[in-house]
């Protein structure tokens, strides 16, 4: 009878296995143990008392809390890492004189600040504390100040509601590299734009006036409607309506003729929706947000200032198009030649555009990216779903269809970007930015899909 060989590579393998599983179980059942240990604890306990009953901390972190009567700001290495308000205070309840109160200037403060804005923006604190935070796992903190608990907090779950303070950063520097670079995109589509164009829709104006009204009046009120279902954090809705108020996308048309879609109307929706914005945009975002912040409990102090967003988007959109279609009549045969490099440029340019914004916060997108990402989504099959509806429902046919879909379902968050950042509108406030951003890459993504599969099924038109 042969004896049973294990080989002893095969044994340590099986040990570590074992042993690794085993760490991990205790784990999880050390950490299930927590919310029951922690409930245990009081404020005004010690250092001392606290480790006798939860045992030594994971991790410990000394932090400075800055207190404005019962509001409070958390700093770590000079950075603004948590802010706190006692209590919301809805648009309609605030005061003429509300913006100078320590409540709204504390409200203006946001994540990743240093002290000397905080001094700038809020002012003297009523009281300065150093603290201590204890941390059992990432998601059990007890918070220490002047060396006695003053807060327990169990299941720690960052939400939406975050977004609301973070502010941001882009540079003076890079704030001008991406009006230029959209208002280069801007030139590079006008180019494209002829007289000709416009016969079929002054022929059969049935198409373009579906696709206009499905642009800038029923994806806005769907949006608003969207928002009230969801409620998401102000800031994030705020950036939804934004994103909703603009026109189609700069790559809508490269996207419609890969789709096998109607590009001549493509193309005159892009036109006269990147016309229109100049308008639309303000009077959208003014309508719908100002109905909103009306409605929602808001933290964050927002003004919606019509005329500076007409005269950036007139800069930023109407000049560049007056160029380009002036460039293509004057110099046509140089047109022909720059059309189709400029054509992948502008999509090249667009990607850079939102990595350029993302790059300086890379810290912040990684950590908060997952909880808009769902958001997004949802709000994009929204735009589709309302292009491809009204097409149908007015019995457009099939090319139109697709044209309507994708020009409505691509919108130009770049422009929704440029604004956000613009330190005389919303200076980089966290969800509207990383709405528009993520918007940015997903309509790509999104619009090249539905392309893909569109483009196994040409369409020869009667």
């Amino acid at each position: 009878m042969k004896k049973l060989m294990v080989h002893p590579k095969a044994v340590a393998l099986t040990t570590m296995f074992f042993g690794l599983l085993l760490t991990v179980y205790s784990s999880s059942v050390i950490a299930q143990t927590y919310p029951k240990i922690l409930r245990d604890v009081s404020t005004e306990m010690n250092t001392e008392q606290v480790v006798s009953i939860a045992g030594a901390p994971t991790k410990t972190v000394e932090v400075l809390r800055w207190f404005y009567s019962t509001d409070q700001v958390v700093i770590i290495n000079d950075e603004v890492v948590d802010i706190r308000i006692s209590q919301r205070i809805k648009p309609e309840k605030r005061s003429k004189d509300s913006s100078s109160s320590p409540k709204r200037r504390v409200a203006m403060l946001r994540i990743g600040m240093n002290t000397e804005e905080i001094f700038e923006i809020a002012g003297e604190p009523d009281v300065k504390a150093k603290g201590i935070d204890y941390y059992y796992t990432n998601r059990h903190r007890v918070e220490f100040t002047n060396q006695k608990v003053s807060r327990v907090e169990l299941h720690i779950k960052k939400g939406l509601d975050i977004l609301d303070w973070i502010r941001l950063n882009f540079s003076k520097g890079g704030l001008l590299f991406m009006n230029i670079t959209l208002a280069f995109i801007m030139f590079g589509v006008a180019l494209e734009i002829k007289i000709g164009h416009f016969k079929e829709v002054i022929l059969k104006p049935k198409s373009f006036i579906i696709g206009v009204f499905s642009q800038f009046v029923a994806l806005p009120a769907l949006t608003f409607l969207l928002v009230l279902i969801l409620k998401p954090s102000p800031s994030v809705a705020l950036g939804m309506i934004l994103v909703a108020a603009c026109p189609g996308g700069n790559i809508s048309n490269f996207i419609s003729s890969l789709a096998k879609a109607n590009i001549e109307l493509s193309i005159s929706l892009t036109a006269m929706a990147t016309l229109l914005a100049v308008f639309m945009t303000p009077l959208n975002f003014a309508l719908w947000g100002g109905l909103y912040s009306g409605t929602a409990e808001l933290v964050i102090p927002i003004k919606i200032d019509i005329w500076e967003m007409m005269k950036t988007v007139f800069i930023l959109l109407g000049i560049p198009i007056v160029l380009g279609v002036l460039f293509s009549i004057k110099l046509p045969n140089i047109t022909k030649k720059i059309i189709k490099p400029l054509k992948i440029f502008s999509l090249l340019a667009f990607a850079g555009f939102v990595v350029a914004a993302l790059a300086s916060n890379f810290k912040f997108f990684l950590e908060y990216i997952h909880l808009i990402i769902l958001l997004v989504f949802a709000h994009n099959i929204l735009a589709l779903t309302t292009g491809y509806s009204l097409a149908s429902i007015f019995g457009l046919n099939k090319p139109d269809r697709r044209t309507l879909t994708i020009e409505t379902g691509i919108q130009n968050s770049g422009l929704g970007l440029v604004l956000i950042f613009n330190p005389n509108l919303f200076d980089g406030i966290g969800g509207m930015a990383f709405v528009a951003a993520w918007w940015g890459i997903w309509h790509i993504i999104a619009g090249l899909g539905i392309a893909s599969f569109w483009s196994r099924k040409p369409i020869v038109k009667p």
